[in-house]
């Protein structure tokens, strides 16, 4: 045999060797299996060896199909004492040798399992697993990692599986619910081109009936190829399913406690996976959920409509996935001040490589993160600050993620809000940036808009900003937590405050710092204490702060240390305030005044407050250099003073506790320096030592009750002394009153204040209204003068003088030479009202001021004071040896003049008090002349008068009773006109008329209009019983009167003069008087006698009627100027002369000129004058004309006379017809009235040569008068 052949058959013996081998092998194989059941206690223990709880095994069977093993399973059990873990009824698994070897894992061509029933338990750490001592043979992480190449292998594992699962189910044994979830059928299978999986999962209550089948929960399907490289490189699509129906139920099971309530849920989760080359490539998903509803103890989240898609790929050994969704409405209990925005990101992007990951998302409502914290992976750095801070706003974008085990999280946040914690500060909205690492952050923030930021236990209430910006950092150290801001940059009210703070905090204790600068303070229109730190001031400084303490602070700085937790007690905070301070004001205590305008610098340091005050005022008192300490509720102020002195007083009276009432009634100006020094124990004000010392520069100092007398140009130096309620003024003062100088020494309240000093007479005018230049004839000169003023117990007052120096030219009793003493001496009491007075033993006066005047005035001889009236009142007694009436007016006529008029009636003085005058004097002189003695009596109570007049002169009584329809009734009962007649009140004479007729001739004044003040005359009546006048007696006359404003009316008047009786009434209103006067009586002469005028005529009856209205007063009548009517008619009457004054103004005609005109001469017939029968006519008045209205008819026994025409009031001129009828005929020849009327035959003869024919002709003659009214022209018309 050849060496081929050898080896050959060699080689054929060896594999036969070998296949009797593994024959034998597999004999020996199948006979072992057939004896698998002895193995079931060994395997019983070795897997209760594996899980800690007793298994048991009815059946086990092992067998070799072909080439594949196969093993049977019967009736597997494991359970403990208090509940089962797993039950598998029956299992079928055949393991495909050559595929399992080549994949080194188990790989079954066919599994079948039925009724497998898996318990899982919640455990007390929340994590699923079997209860002690057993133990699931799996590991479940709290927190897996994603491996992608492991996903990969297990995948293809899983496909190459042949598998049927069937009737199968996990029950989950939660703490308060139980669920199932059961897989009717699960089925893995296909061909070597193609596998297949899929299956569905139900979930059942455990009170769910086995036969009641739920619709599915989950359903999967997965197809698989292989790839080119074989089972290894396949390529697979898988598609689940997962109905939310039932993930309420599912919910509750698996819900941690910190995990929200699944309250409602629904629609469908779909997912799509994609394997390329046995690597999982492609992950895409779809979610539509109608409605999801979210509880975390008192909150709600209801989501409804939520549509969402993603999608994930592959990147190397990581991946990246993008996920977009939204809710069409999320309603959820939201803290305050949310602002709007998506409750969650509608936009998330993830990254992730083999130790790293990445998630970023698009803006939501940072409040959902807040409150959804703990659902969310984050790290802690950042889960303790939304704890802690509870932040509210909007998050505009996020980034977190995870690089080799260390976390990253940066955030952009708008209109953030946080909470304060600890003394860390809170505040908001604010922009921010985030940037926290594992346990330690940064926040950077600012602000261009309203916002606040909030020191807890710092300032009284959250700061008000405008502009912030800044940077906070913290991290966290197991239990210590540090906390720093530092470049702040915030407008807080408009001040710019920059600086930074810290805080330290852990197991209980820790220290808080704030260290901040001031710029630009307001506190003026913002309250100090909203600026300062409150909250760790001392109770007593900031009860003061809070009194009205502020001002404008250009820069200032604050430095504290606060304490926190158990480290506050026996460690107080540390304050140190350093404060710049314009325009400031404070108070010095309760009560007083402000000090405002206050420019210097104040600190706070130690519970000590100290300031340097450049400048300040209170109520005008301006201080300089001066310096205030409070510490421990002692004040101190000490510094400079200048002030006006209006407000010094202003000042002093503003002092608390203390009577200053006499200063009210003070008034100065002027300019006072000085110096202050005050010291107060805030709770004791009776401890207050004030020393102001004053050194004034006064131009003018006067007291309300001397007003009219002030003093001026005062110098000198002051001292007010406060302590507790006391106080004292020392000092003393120059200056000058009334333009003299006078001298002040002060020591109130002890002795009050000495005076002295010069007066001037004319100044004493002057003081009185009246101009001196008009008085130096009456009285001047300068005196020196003594006085006191006392303050205490009330103001009192003293004035002493001699007078001399001073000239008095005064009417008796008040004439004085210069060089003569006259002493003059005043008290007065001005809170009592007391005042004394006496000018040597001329007048005495003691009164009682106030709202009524008592008391009594004695002028004259002895001047002995009246007895007061018994109800109180004033007394008022004239005793003088002589008063010259006309000597007192005319050295009073220059005061008049110079004073000022008052257009209106005399007033009765009004008194609150009664007044009784009394005047008498046994000598009313004029002219040197006595006209006789004069006694007066009034009575002036209630604005009532009651006067009584008696004397030589006149006698009557003046009545005045407000309350009356007439409230002022005159009755004169006797008037003697001829002692007053001839009295002249100037100092010049001027001729008199030659009757008071004669004055009417006198030219007529401007003319008056009723004055307004006419209202306020009272009405009222006159009552004349005689008057003496030439040794006739005029009267009785009676007269009413009524006024009105701008209106006066007299009626009715009635006079009697003689035989006369005149009757009428005159209204006077605005600028016209009318007047209608009647005259009734007989003898027209009596009436003229009465007024001692000639008598021009006699009458035995008289009749006249005047109506006449004029322009002007009523004393302004004027004819010329009138108009209106006249009538009369006079009866048996004589003209007696012809030329009087009486005669040109009764008859407007000057008969004896006109007869002796007309060459006629009747007294041979007539006697004495010229007898009449009667004289009636009646004229008009208007224009300046009177006009007869029809003839003014003489009727004589020797002729007939009538005038016709008109006479010119203003020319003065007639302009007259006169028709004369002669008692003669042509039987009656002129010699036989020769014989039997010698006279009227010689006055005929006379005629007849003058008139010759015409006389002849006619018995009435017919004249022209024509001419002035003294000398009228009369030419002869005819017949």
């Amino acid at each position: 045999m050849t060496p081929v052949a050898y080896l050959l058959r060699g080689l054929l013996m060896l594999v036969a060797a070998l296949l009797a081998l593994i024959a034998v092998a597999l004999l020996v194989l199948r006979l072992s299996f057939s004896q698998a059941d002895s193995l079931i206690p060994k395997v019983e223990s070795l897997l209760e060896t594996h899980i800690g709880a007793p298994v048991s095994i009815e059946h086990l069977s092992l067998s070799l199909e072909r080439n594949d093993l196969v093993l049977r399973l019967e009736g597997l059990t494991a359970s403990t004492d208090q509940a089962p873990l797993l039950t598998l009824p029956s299992a079928y698994l055949r393991l495909d040798t050559w595929a399992s070897l080549k994949a080194f894992a188990p790989i079954f061509s066919d599994a079948r399992i039925s009724e497998l029933d898996v318990h899982l338990y919640q455990l007390d750490d929340g994590s699923w697993g079997w209860p002690d001592p057993a133990t699931l043979p799996l590991l479940f992480a709290q927190e897996p990692s994603v491996d992608l190449n492991r996903i990969d292998r297990w995948t293809a594992l899983v496909l190459k599986q042949r598998l049927w699962l069937r009737d199968s189910q996990l029950t989950l044994h939660g703490r308060e619910q139980t669920l199932a979830l059961n897989a009717p059928r699960l089925l893995l299978g296909g061909s070597d081109e193609l596998a297949r999986f899929e299956g569905t999962v139900n979930i059942l209550d455990a009170d769910t009936p086995a036969d009641q089948r739920a619709l599915p929960a989950l359903i999967v399907q997965a197809e698989m190829q292989p790839g080119p490289g074989g089972p290894s490189d396949f390529s697979a699509a898988v598609q689940l399913e997962l109905q939310l129906d039932h993930l309420v139920a599912l919910g509750d099971v698996f819900r941690a406690d910190h995990m929200p309530y699944i309250e409602q849920a629904g629609g469908s989760v779909r997912l799509w996976g994609e394997w390329f080359g046995g690597r999982l490539d492609r992950v895409r998903a779809g979610v539509g959920i109608p409605q999801l509803t979210l509880r975390q103890q008192e909150q709600f989240a209801v989501l409804r409509d939520i549509q969402a898609s993603g999608e994930w790929e592959r990147d190397g050994d990581g991946g990246e996935a993008w996920l977009s969704g939204d809710a069409k409405s999320v309603e959820w209990a939201q803290p305050d001040n949310v602002s709007e925005g998506p409750a969650l990101p509608r936009h998330w992007y993830l990254t992730h490589q083999p130790g790293r990951w990445a998630l970023r998302t698009s803006a939501f409502e940072l409040a959902s993160l807040t409150a959804w914290r703990e659902y969310a992976f984050l790290p802690e750095s950042l889960t303790r600050v939304l704890q802690t801070l509870s932040p509210s706003g909007q998050v505009k974008g996020i980034a977190l993620g995870q690089r080799d085990g260390h976390w990253g999280v940066d955030v952009a946040l708008n209109d953030v809000s946080v909470e304060p914690w600890q003394q860390a500060p809170g505040g908001g909205p604010l922009d921010a940036w985030v940037q926290a690492r594992d346990r330690r952050g940064r926040v950077t923030f600012s602000s261009d808009g309203d916002s606040q930021l909030n020191f807890p236990g710092v300032f009284a209430e959250p700061m008000a900003l405008r502009h912030a910006r800044g940077m906070v950092e913290w991290v966290y150290d197991g239990p210590n937590t540090m906390v720093s801001g530092r470049e702040l940059d915030i407008d807080w009210n408009g001040a710019e405050i920059t600086g930074g703070f810290g805080l330290i905090n852990g197991q209980g204790r820790g220290q808080f710092g704030l260290n901040i600068d001031f710029a630009n303070v307001d506190a003026i229109a913002t309250p100090l204490p909203q600026w300062l730190p409150v909250k760790v001031l001392d109770e007593g400084l900031l009860e003061w702060l809070s009194n009205d303490v502020g001002g404008v602070v250009p820069s200032g700085s604050l430095r504290l240390g606060l304490p926190i937790g158990e480290n506050r007690s026996g460690n107080p905070p540390t304050v140190a305030l350093a404060l710049d301070i314009e325009q400031g004001f404070l108070p010095i205590g309760e009560g007083w005044p402000m000090i405002e305008d206050v420019a210097g610098r104040l600190s706070f340091k130690g519970q000590t407050l100290s300031a340097r005050v450049d400048r300040a005022q209170s109520l005008g008192v301006q201080a300089r250099d001066g310096e205030v300490t409070l510490e421990d509720d002692h004040l101190a102020v000490d510094g400079e003073l200048a002030s006006s002195a209006a407000s010094m007083i202003d000042f002093i009276q503003a002092i608390p506790e203390v009577d200053t009432l006499f200063l009210s009634d003070v008034r100065a100006s002027g300019e006072v320096d000085g110096d202050l020094q005050l010291t107060l124990e805030l709770d004791e004000p009776d401890t207050l030592a004030l020393d102001i010392t004053a050194r004034p520069s006064l131009s003018r100092l006067s007291h309300a009750a001397f007003a009219q007398a002030p003093l001026t140009d005062i110098g000198g130096e002051l001292n007010w002394q406060q302590r507790g309620e006391r106080f004292a003024l020392l000092g003393n003062a120059q200056g000058r009153l009334l333009d003299g100088p006078v001298r002040a020494d002060f020591d109130v309240p002890e002795s009050g204040i000495s005076l002295g000093g010069v007066v001037d007479t004319g100044e004493l005018f002057t003081l009185a209204g009246v101009d001196r230049q008009r008085t130096n004839t009456l009285l001047n000169g300068r005196a020196d003068w003594n006085g006191h003023i006392r303050l205490e117990p009330s103001i009192w007052l003293g004035f002493q003088s001699d007078l001399v120096g001073v000239e008095s030219r005064l009417p008796a009793p008040f004439n004085k030479s210069r060089g003569t003493p006259w002493p003059l001496e005043i008290e007065g009491d001005v809170e009592s009202g007391a005042l004394h007075a006496r000018l040597g033993e001329v007048v005495e006066a003691r009164l009682r001021l106030g709202d009524a005047v008592d008391g009594a005035v004695a002028i004259g001889r002895a001047a002995t004071l009246p007895e007061v009236p018994p109800g109180g009142g004033l007394a008022l007694q004239a005793n003088l040896a002589r008063l010259n009436v006309l000597d007192w007016q005319r050295a009073l006529a220059p005061i008049a003049e110079g004073g000022s008029q008052r257009d209106g009636p005399p007033e009765i003085p009004r008194f609150d008090t009664p007044v009784s005058l009394m005047l008498d004097t046994p000598c009313l002189s004029a002219n040197q002349r006595c006209l006789g003695a004069l006694s007066l009596s009034a009575q002036l109570a209630d604005q009532a008068l009651d006067a009584r007049v008696g004397g030589d002169i006149v006698s009557g009584r003046v009545a005045y009773q407000p309350a009356l329809e007439r409230p002022l009734d005159i009755t004169v009962a006797s008037l003697d006109a001829d002692r007053l007649v001839g009295l002249s009140l100037g100092s010049e004479s001027a001729p008199a008329p030659d009757s008071w007729l004669a004055a009417v001739e006198t030219s007529p004044p401007e003319v008056f209009s009723a004055p307004a003040w006419l209202g306020d005359v009272p009405n009222g009546r006159l009552r004349l019983a005689e008057v003496s006048l030439h040794d006739h007696r005029i009267g009785p006359l009676t007269a009413y009167w009524q006024t009105g404003e701008r209106r006066f009316a007299l009626s009715p008047v009635g006079l009697t003069l003689g035989e006369l009786s005149l009757t009428g009434e005159l209204f006077w209103q605005d600028h016209q008087t009318r007047a209608d006067i009647a005259v009734r009586g007989g003898d027209l002469g009596t009436a003229l006698e009465e007024l001692g005028q000639p008598v021009p005529m006699t009458s035995r009856v008289t009749r006249a009627n005047a109506s006449l209205e004029w322009l002007g007063a009523p004393w302004q009548v004027d004819l010329a100027r009138a108009t209106g009517e006249l009538d009369t008619d006079i009866r048996d009457g004589r003209f007696l002369s012809m030329n009087s004054p009486s005669a040109k103004l009764v008859g407007l005609l000057n008969f004896d000129n006109l007869l002796r005109r007309l060459r006629l001469d009747f007294t041979d017939i007539t006697g004495e004058g010229m007898a009449f029968d009667r004289l009636k006519g009646s004229a008009t008045v208007a224009g300046g004309r009177l006009t007869l209205r029809e003839p003014l008819q003489i009727e004589a026994p020797a002729a007939t006379l009538r005038f016709n025409g008109h006479v010119n009031l203003l020319q003065r001129e007639l302009d007259q017809h006169l028709g004369v009828t002669l008692p003669v005929s042509q039987t009656l020849p002129i010699a036989a009235l020769a014989v039997g009327a010698p006279v009227a035959g010689a006055a005929l003869f006379v005629a007849d040569q003058l008139f010759g024919e015409t006389l002849n002709r006619a018995t009435t003659l017919h004249f022209r008068v024509q001419g002035p009214w003294t000398s009228p022209r009369v030419t002869l018309k005819g017949p």
